[in-house]
């Protein structure tokens, strides 16, 4: 008598596998970008410049707010669009939302670093956190726009950007690689974009590094010599 049972699909559970990775991904830089503000809340008494430690202290508030009230409705959306990724539904739209969210909190991230650089804190501790948390809040943002355009634009049988060892179908981890690589080079390395949009994008990802680079050089400088 035949079974009712069916077997899992160890190919379906692996297409589900892959079409989860953006959504964990964006995930990542989403609990990092927390993390920074989260951070920025608990070392105010370390900043002495009175103007920024009011921004530090409005966005540690900000941030409380978002923990206790935004981030349970958070969960339960992240939630609902891994069951619908499970399903084999399009969640498109919900990714993008994420990875928008990410791109302003990458922004506004950007701005307070650089508050800190150039204000005088009490010790040291607090910038370098900041800069260690950053680091793949910039990156996995970046990364997600370089993947959401480009593969937006091969479906239509253009590119924004074309790899040096492009061979077949590309990965979502071929996006996220390109912009780590900014990180040593100051532009994405083994990638060429091929579009005045993609362009601009690698010039601000790449000025973006260049100036935390050079501000957190000049720090150091100014530490070392008793500034």
């Amino acid at each position: 008598m035949a079974s009712n049972h069916r077997m899992p699909n160890p190919s379906s559970n692996h297409a589900a596998i892959r079409r989860s990775i953006p959504l964990w991904i964006i995930l990542v830089g989403q609990i990092f970008g927390m993390l920074f503000l989260r951070n920025l809340g608990m070392g105010v008494d370390q900043i002495d410049d009175l103007h920024v430690l009011n921004v530090a202290r409005v966005f540690g508030h900000f941030n409380e707010l978002i923990v206790h009230w935004v981030a349970p409705f958070g969960l339960l959306f992240i939630a609902f669009l891994q069951i619908q990724l499970i399903r084999g539904k399009e969640v498109g739209w919900g990714i993008d939302l994420m990875g928008i969210f990410l791109t302003l909190r990458c922004l506004v991230i950007f701005l307070i670093l650089n508050l800190l650089l150039l204000s005088h804190l009490k010790a040291g501790g607090l910038l370098l956190m900041q800069l260690i948390l950053f680091i793949p809040v910039i990156t996995i943002d970046f990364g997600w726009i370089y993947w959401r355009l480009d593969s937006a634009a091969r479906l239509k049988g253009r590119n924004h950007i074309r790899f040096d060892d492009e061979m077949g179908e590309l990965d979502t981890f071929d996006y996220y690689h390109a912009s780590a690589m900014t990180l040593l080079q100051f532009e994405p390395s083994g990638a060429k974009p091929t579009s005045r949009l993609m362009k601009t994008l690698f010039v601000i990802h790449g000025a973006m590094m260049l100036d935390l680079v050079a501000l957190t050089l000049s720090r150091a400088i100014g530490l070392a010599s008793g500034g």
